[in-house]
C-alpha cells in the first residue's frame, strides 16, 4: 500500500463546500500522450447459443512470446515511472491483468447466429498472413439488418442528363470518378466525391480541406498525400467487393451479437468512408433510416466549420493511418461486441451484500499506457465515436483517431441504450500525440507492439460506455440519475463467467463537457466494479486533491466494511435531503463523512446494518424516468 496521512473523517465531515464549487476544481483536466493501447475483458453473450467458445489455452501465440515478454517489461517500466507520492493505494504491478498467465478470458471466435465473422477462421495464424475473405465471392444484403454497401447494386442514385432523369448503380458513378484518373487537387478530388453525391452540390463546402492540404500540409506532405496516399485510399475503396465479400451485421438495439474482421477489411470500408461512399449516411433529419447510427463517410472532417486546428490534427492522423496500411498491409483482426444486460440481471442496488475491491488511484499516468493489461474505458457518446468524424476532441475522438480502427464501429453500431455497452477487442494505435481538445497534435508514427492471441486480435480491449450529459448539475445526485449511470456501467463490466478479471483502468467519466462530478462518477465506477468483482485503476490527469479525496473516501468505506448496498442508499439519501438546490450547504462527501461517523458504535466498531432496510421501498425502483438531460449526437 501507498497510504499518505490524510485528514481524518472527523475534520472533513465538517467541511462546508457547494458542489459547485467542489466539481469547478475537479474538472476535466487535459491529459498528455496517449501511448499504446492494451486491455482486457470478458464478454457476455448467450451461453446457450454455442456461438462463442471460450478459449481454455494460452490466448498467446508462440511466435508472439518474445514479443509478450518484451512488452511486459516495458509495461513494467511504464507503471513504475510514475513516481511514490502521485498515486495511492494497491499497487498496479498487483492488479489483475490479461498479461496474468492465468487469464483465460479472451473467447474463441466462430461464426454463429450472434456472430458475424467475415473471414475464413483459422486458429494457426501466421503473421505474414493476411486473413482470407469469407464468402469466396461477394454476397449482398440490402436489407434492415445489414450494412448498406456502396458497391450493392441495389444502391441506386438519380441523375439528370439532358433534361431526362434517371436512376443509375452508384457504385458504377463512384468507379467512373476515379478508375484511371490521376487526382492532384484538392479541387479534383471535391469534384470527384461531389459527382456521386451531387444533391450536395450547394451544400457541402470543401473550403477548409482546401485550407488543410495546400496551408497546413508540408510540400512534401502534400505530394505524398495526391501520390501515394490518396492513390492507395482509392485502391483500397475500389477492392472493398473483393476485400468484405460477407455483408457487414448492424450491432442492433436490444440483441448481444458480435461482428469480427479483419484488419484489411476494416482498412478497406474505411476508404470508402474517407471517400463517402456510404449511401443513405449524409441526411441529418430524424425520421431517416440510419438517423439512430453515427456519421461515418468523412465530409465533416473535410467541411470543418469550428475551423478549429485540432480538426487538422485528426486529419493528419487518419491520413497517417492510411499511410501505413497502404504502405504495408496489416494482417490482425478486431471483433466488435454489443454487450447487453438484461433487466432481470441487474442487481437490486440498495440491497447489494458486495463490499470494495482493490483500488488504485493516481494523478499522472494515462488509461492507454498505464492501463495496459486491463479493460480500458472509452468514455462514449451513445453515438459511438462522439463527434470523431466532426470537431470533437476529447477522449472519445483522440482514442479513435489515434487507433482508427475502432472508427469503423460508427458503420454498424447503432445508438446505445442505458443496458448496453460497446466492447472492441484487437484495435491497434498507429499515432502518437499530445494535448487535449484544442491543443491535440499529431505527434508521429506510433509502432504497437502490442502482442495477438491466436486470431490475430491485439491483446487490447476497449469497452465504450456513455455517461448522461447533465444540463443542471445537480440532477445527477438524483437516485433515478445514479441508478442509470450505475447500470451503464455495470453493463460494461459485467461478466457472466465466474473466473477472476481483469481491473478497469478509468478515470473521470463523463465529467468533462457532460459535466459530471468526479467525485460521484468515481464512487459510481467504484459499486459496479465490486459487484462485477473487479478492482479499479483511476487516473486523475493531474488532479492531486481529486486523487486525495477519492482514496479518503475509499479507505474509509473499507475501514468500516461499508456495502455497495449501504453506499447506495446514502447516495440516494443525500440526493433527496439537496432537493433542486443549485448551491448545497454540504458537499457530498462531507455528508457521507458525516453519516459514517455518526454510524460508529460506543465501542468502536461500524454499525452499518441500520442503513439495509432505509426506504429500501423507495430505493429498490431502476424504474426510468425523464431525466433532465440532453443526448447530443454529436457532442
Amino acid at each position: 500500500m501507498n497510504d499518505v496521512t490524510s485528514a481524518s473523517p472527523a475534520k472533513k465531515k465538517f467541511r462546508q463546500m457547494s458542489i459547485m464549487d467542489t466539481m469547478s476544481k475537479a474538472g476535466f483536466s487535459k491529459s498528455n500522450a496517449i501511448e499504446k493501447s492494451n486491455a482486457d475483458c470478458t464478454i457476455d453473450m448467450e451461453p446457450d447459443g454455442c456461438d462463442i467458445v471460450i478459449v481454455e489455452q494460452s490466448v498467446i501465440t508462440t511466435a508472439d512470446t518474445t514479443v509478450l515478454t518484451s512488452v511486459l517489461e516495458e509495461v513494467t517500466l511504464a507503471k513504475t515511472d510514475i513516481s511514490a507520492d502521485k498515486w495511492r493505494g494497491k499497487p498496479l504491478s498487483e492488479m489483475y491483468s490479461l498479461f496474468n498467465p492465468e487469464c483465460k478470458q479472451l473467447l474463441n471466435i466462430e461464426p454463429g447466429r450472434n456472430h458475424t465473422v467475415l473471414f475464413k477462421v483459422s486458429t494457426s495464424y501466421g503473421f505474414s498472413t493476411i486473413p482470407e475473405p469469407h464468402p469466396a465471392k461477394y454476397n449482398d444484403k440490402w436489407d434492415g439488418e445489414h450494412v448498406k454497401m456502396p458497391c450493392s447494386p441495389s444502391n441506386l442514385y438519380p441523375i439528370n442528363a439532358n433534361g431526362n432523369s434517371s436512376l443509375e448503380q452508384r457504385w458504377k458513378l463512384i468507379k467512373e470518378a476515379f478508375e484511371g484518373k490521376q487526382i492532384s487537387t484538392s479541387v479534383e478530388l471535391e469534384k470527384a466525391i461531389l459527382s456521386y453525391n451531387s444533391r450536395y452540390n450547394h451544400i457541402w463546402n470543401f473550403s477548409r480541406f482546401h485550407e488543410f492540404v495546400d496551408q497546413v500540409l508540408s510540400q512534401n506532405e502534400k505530394k505524398r498525400f495526391f501520390y501515394h496516399v490518396l492513390p492507395g485510399i482509392i485502391r483500397l475503396a475500389m477492392e472493398v467487393p473483393e476485400r468484405v465479400t460477407g455483408t457487414p451485421t448492424l450491432l442492433m438495439r436490444y440483441k448481444t451479437q458480435s461482428l469480427s474482421m479483419s484488419q484489411s477489411q476494416i482498412s478497406s470500408l474505411l476508404a470508402n468512408a474517407f471517400l463517402s461512399t456510404y449511401p443513405r449516411r449524409n441526411t441529418q433529419k430524424r425520421q431517416s433510416e440510419f438517423s439512430t447510427y453515427p456519421d461515418i463517410n468523412f465530409i465533416k472532417l473535410f467541411e470543418n466549420k469550428s475551423r478549429s486546428t485540432a480538426v487538422y490534427e485528426k486529419l493528419k492522423c487518419l491520413l497517417h493511418y492510411f499511410d501505413r496500411v497502404i504502405t504495408e498491409e496489416p494482417n490482425g483482426v478486431v471483433t466488435f461486441t454489443r454487450q447487453v444486460v438484461n433487466d432481470s440481471e441487474f442487481p437490486n442496488w440498495a440491497t447489494v451484500s458486495e463490499t470494495f475491491g482493490g483500488f488504485y488511484v493516481s494523478s499522472e499516468g494515462t488509461i492507454e499506457k498505464e492501463g495496459t493489461g486491463l479493460l480500458q474505458m472509452d468514455f462514449a457518446n451513445k453515438f459511438i465515436g462522439g463527434g470523431v468524424l466532426n470537431w470533437g476532441c476529447v477522449q472519445e475522438e483522440i482514442r479513435f483517431v489515434i487507433c482508427p480502427e475502432l472508427i469503423v464501429a460508427c458503420l454498424f453500431t447503432e445508438v446505445m441504450e442505458s443496458n448496453e455497452a460497446l466492447i472492441i477487442t484487437g484495435c491497434e494505435q498507429y499515432s502518437s500525440h499530445s494535448g487535449y481538445g484544442d491543443t491535440f497534435r499529431f505527434e508521429g508514427d506510433f509502432v504497437d507492439r502490442t502482442p495477438r492471441d491466436a486470431y490475430g486480435r491485439r491483446l487490447c480491449q476497449v469497452v465504450a460506455i456513455d455517461a448522461i450529459p447533465f444540463n443542471r448539475k445537480e440532477t445527477q445526485y438524483k437516485r433515478d440519475s445514479v441508478n442509470r449511470e450505475l447500470r451503464k456501467a455495470y453493463a460494461g463490466f459485467h461478466c457472466q463467467r465466474r473466473i477472476p478479471l481483469t481491473a478497469v483502468a478509468t478515470g473521470n467519466w463523463g465529467c468533462g463537457a457532460f459535466r459530471g462530478d468526479p467525485r460521484l462518477k468515481c464512487l459510481i465506477q467504484l459499486m459496479a466494479a465490486a459487484v462485477t468483482h473487479r478492482d479499479v485503476v483511476y487516473f486523475t490527469f493531474g488532479d492531486n486533491s481529486l486523487r486525495d479525496d477519492v482514496y479518503s473516501m475509499y479507505s474509509l468505506l473499507v475501514e468500516k466494511k461499508v456495502t455497495v448496498g449501504n453506499l447506495h442508499t446514502m447516495l440516494c439519501e443525500y440526493g433527496q435531503q439537496i432537493g433542486d438546490s443549485r448551491s448545497p450547504s454540504l458537499d457530498l462527501y462531507g455528508y457521507l463523512y458525516a453519516l459514517l461517523d455518526s454510524m460508529d458504535s460506543e465501542d468502536g466498531a461500524t454499525d452499518c446494518s441500520s442503513l439495509s432496510n432505509t426506504n429500501n421501498s423507495a430505493l429498490e425502483s431502476d424504474s426510468k424516468v425523464d431525466l433532465d438531460v440532453v443526448m447530443d449526437k454529436d457532442k
